[in-house]
């Protein structure tokens, strides 16, 4: 095969990952639009973006919830759909400005009982609504935007998930909704850099609302051919999240949140080293800083940390042209006895597969908080619309005895009440995936993910653990 079949294999598995595993903005973007019409100055396109799934789950949970929930179905099987159309205008303000803006509505529906047992669960609610200003002054650009709309941040280490799914919204597994509830946006670029400013509040279900707000500085560097990098500060001024504590879930942080400043850093970068065009290298690192309120009102302080490093190579010239990728993850978990609070926050953490969601299963679980992760990748382009993916992903704690989800894993000894588990290793992944990418607008996948205990869960379930299998197929279709 040529290069260039090559490169339309490379743009193929992009669309594919974008417009099922991400669901970004600029994935949705792409498809052609089913209407658009022009007056003047103004234009109008409008489009229908559907995405429907179903899951089937075996061995759901690992069989934990038996101690505390023994109707609860380890087997099930369930369907989601999901629904939005869109409206985008553009209004030209001259040579160089323009006004723009986005209107759409996300109906979400599911058929069934999903992982978290909410059955049936659906609703229709405002997804886009956004206006915005962008234009050149010289070599600068300018864009400024206010409303309801996506924002990422990085790769989505801690900014990504705009919007909650699941519980009575539905579409827990398919996570479709991604727009904030508020944000301004405002961004200076010269060239391949770009400073911004923003502000953020997210849209969350009323059963797990923290009211949380979010405000940050961005300096980010990217060039297409080769990669990018950025440095980003941010600050929670108000949020009404908990932390669990050392007994968790009998003794909960309030507020513990609140205050919160983190420093977020990232590097994607390709191509640097000479003879390896197609060799990468990822690093990726966050530090936060607060001070916590424990349940007898004692204030400490909190300090956690996380970090990614990853590389990875493309095989151009081997048959099937294979990526192997490789990344390894750690998040600070809280370690006992210390008056330090050492647990991060993954706040609101996600954009697929590839990036902050750690095994199609293990998502669920390894809330990015107290876990060291390894995942290794290997894509292979069977054609330029025939993709093939593999995953392993190793999930241990960081931290034994310390909250591993949200305080779950409570346990009695003899030494009194522990949370958390007493070996380090959770899990072990394999997932494999195939899509059919039949144009950027209508993709198919089928994908199969086993999760096998590992001894750390293993000893906090007397009643026994299995391997967690999920089977399931998606359809995208985007007009």
């Amino acid at each position: 095969m040529g290069h260039h079949q090559y490169r339309s294999m490379k743009r193929c598995l992009l669309a594919a990952a974008a417009i099922f595993a991400l669901g970004t903005a600029q994935a949705q973007q792409a498809a052609k639009p089913l209407w658009a019409m022009q007056s003047g100055d103004l234009s109008l396109d409008a489009g229908l973006d559907t995405y429907s799934a179903y899951y089937s789950m075996r061995g759901t949970w690992w069989n934990l919830a038996a101690s505390s929930a023994p109707r609860f179905e380890t087997d099930r099987s369930f369907a989601e759909l999901w629904v939005r159309p869109k409206l985008n205008g553009v209004f030209k303000l001259g040579a160089d400005w323009q006004a723009y803006g986005t209107l759409s509505v996300g109906a979400s529906k599911n058929l069934g009982g999903d992982a978290f047992d909410y059955h049936n669960q659906g609703t229709v609610r405002m997804d886009a609504s956004f206006v915005g200003l962008r234009g050149k002054s010289g070599e600068v650009s300018y864009d400024l935007s206010l409303g309801r709309q996506p924002f990422v941040l990085g790769s989505g280490m801690l900014l990504a998930a705009g919007s909650s799914n699941g519980y009575s919204w539905g579409g827990g597994a398919s996570t479709q909704r991604k727009t904030w509830a508020r944000s301004a946006i405002a961004s200076a670029s010269m060239g391949e850099f770009k400073a911004s400013a923003f502000a953020l509040e997210p849209d969350e279900v009323p059963e797990a609302r923290t009211h949380t707000r979010v405000e940050g500085l961005a300096l980010q560097w990217d060039k297409p051919k080769m990669g990018k990098a950025g440095i980003s500060w941010f600050h929670v001024p108000k949020s009404d999240a908990i932390y669990p504590g050392d007994l968790a879930p009998l003794v909960f942080i309030e507020k513990g949140r609140e205050g919160l400043s983190t420093w977020h850093g990232w590097a994607d970068i390709t191509g640097f080293v000479p003879g390896l065009p197609t060799f990468g290298v990822r690093a990726e690192f966050a530090q936060q800083r607060n001070t916590i309120t424990r349940a007898d009102g004692k204030r400490d302080p909190m300090k956690a940390n996380a970090w990614l490093l990853g590389a990875s190579w493309w095989g151009q010239s081997l048959p099937f042209a294979p990526k192997f990728s490789y990344h390894i993850a750690q998040f600070s978990g809280d370690k006992p006895g210390t008056s330090t609070y050492e647990r991060f926050d993954p706040m609101f953490w996600g954009n697929g597969l590839e990036n902050w969601w750690f095994g199609a299963n293990g998502a669920y679980s390894w809330l990015n908080a107290n876990l060291r992760a390894q995942r290794f990748i290997i894509d292979a382009y069977l054609s330029p619309q025939d993709i093939l993916q593999f995953q392993h992903v190793s999930a241990k704690v960081d931290q034994l005895n310390s909250a591993v989800q949200f305080g779950q894993g409570v346990r009695f000894t003899q030494n009194g009440l522990l949370v958390g588990v007493p070996e380090a290793k959770l899990s072990d992944e394999l997932y494999l995936q195939y899509a059919r990418v039949f144009n950027p607008q209508l993709v198919a996948i089928a994908f199969v993910a086993r999760n096998s205990p590992g001894a750390g869960l293993k000893a906090t379930a007397p009643q026994g653990t299995q391997a967690w299998t999920t089977i399931g197929v998606g359809l995208t279709a985007n007009f």
